[in-house]
């Protein structure tokens, strides 16, 4: 289950992924229900995450440090480099120190974002709210792409 956030802390909509299924999109309501998240709708209700126009990656963002959209199937590949491109699960600067996410912390309506735990060095804990940093900023920057193609290189013996 990953939320997608929005540059004002809000979550408009949750991609699961289910074994044996592509990636669907889950828009809530939820409700917390003994340390998991519930909601009301069936199966057959989840669209596909192509069903979410590509412009609009461009203005969210989520977390997945195990990067599970590379091993995905039945996703169309514009849509897979969409989600890549608004993973934050990488180190970014803030005040002159490097950051590493470790976890998000969401309301239990998993409505918005309350809080993203972070790590700088090996004991530096730091807890940014809405407010405290842009979200949009922690996106990574976009792939530079060669105008000219590279030439394959020999191999030394």
């Amino acid at each position: 289950m990953f939320p997608f956030v929005d540059r004002r802390w809000r979550v408009p909509f949750v991609v699961v992924d289910l074994l044996g299924f592509p990636p669907r999109i889950l828009e809530g309501p939820f409700r917390l229900d003994n340390y998991r998240y519930r909601t009301t709708m069936r199966l057959s209700e989840l669209r596909p995450i192509e069903a979410v126009p590509l412009g609009e990656f461009g203005a969210l963002l989520h977390f997945d440090p195990w990067w599970v959209f590379r091993g995905v199937l039945g996703v169309q590949r514009e849509w897979v480099e969409a989600v890549f491109a608004t993973n934050i699960a990488h180190p970014f600067r803030h005040q002159e120190r490097t950051f590493k996410i470790q976890d998000l912390v969401f309301s239990s309506r998993l409505d918005r974002l309350l809080e993203i735990d972070a790590k700088s060095g090996l004991l530096r804990s730091a807890a940014f709210h809405p407010g405290d940093i842009d979200l949009i900023a922690l996106r990574p920057a976009p792939q530079a792409t060669p105008t000219t193609p590279i030439a394959r290189r020999a191999k030394a013996l």
